[in-house]
């Protein structure tokens, strides 16, 4: 679910980035732990380092998942949203203003900031989208079409991808609760157009079936 192309990692151990490389300091941070909340003042930008990161909006007793932040991601926390330790977490953090005078010298990091700042804005709007137009079954298919549409060419014919979440998490993603996308996953598996194999591995046997659940 990596949002970015760019290997930041790589970047900064360049010698010619080693300035910018020593604004960035490692931190870790334990599985399930909140790593940032609105309420902070400090704008930072982290890197993924090792591990990955949720970031969602809350309200009241409902969350939204925004991203799933990946190994190579890069983000900045002045924002209204969380961010959680989904794994045993490692980022490289700098506070922004610190890293800002570097961005002109490294392009590839100016370009990974706007394209996750732009999956972020596109998932924010498929979100309202959905929770306002589709009911949870179809945002799940619609889930799983993106995940699908994703995965690499291998082998199996099926379309499988391995989304690494729990239940309760990809329900967090499409704005339902644990119990109703247990029962939706199982049900589309009845229905033949998703098999649910290992822990977290999902395949679409006929993306076309599904495809067209999701137009019905």
């Amino acid at each position: 679910m990596r949002l970015t192309d760019a290997d930041l990692l790589a970047e900064l151990d360049k010698p010619e980035f080693a300035a910018a490389r020593r604004a960035f300091v490692s931190r870790r941070y334990a599985k399930g732990r909140q790593v940032f909340s609105p309420r902070e003042a400090q704008n930072s930008l982290f890197i993924v380092a090792r591990g990955r990161a949720r970031v969602y909006l809350a309200y009241k007793d409902k969350e939204f998942t925004m991203a799933i932040l990946d190994v190579g991601d890069v983000y900045t926390t002045h924002t209204r949203a969380h961010v959680e330790a989904l794994d045993d977490l490692e980022l490289l953090e700098a506070d922004l203003a610190a890293v800002r005078r570097f961005f002109t010298s490294m392009p590839a990091l100016t370009t990974a900031m706007v394209k996750v700042l732009g999956d972020l804005l596109s998932h924010a709007f498929s979100v309202i989208d959905g929770l306002a137009f589709h009911d949870v079954r179809r945002r799940l298919i619609h889930l799983l079409l993106h995940e699908a549409g994703q995965a690499p060419a291998g082998d199996d014919p099926a379309h499988c991808f391995d989304h690494g979440l729990s239940i309760e998490q990809l329900a967090t993603i499409v704005g339902s609760s644990r119990q109703t996308v247990s029962s939706l996953l199982n049900g589309l598996e009845r229905d033949g157009v998703i098999e649910l194999r290992a822990r977290g591995v999902i395949c679409v046997p006929d993306i076309t079936a599904l495809r067209a659940l999701a137009e019905a």
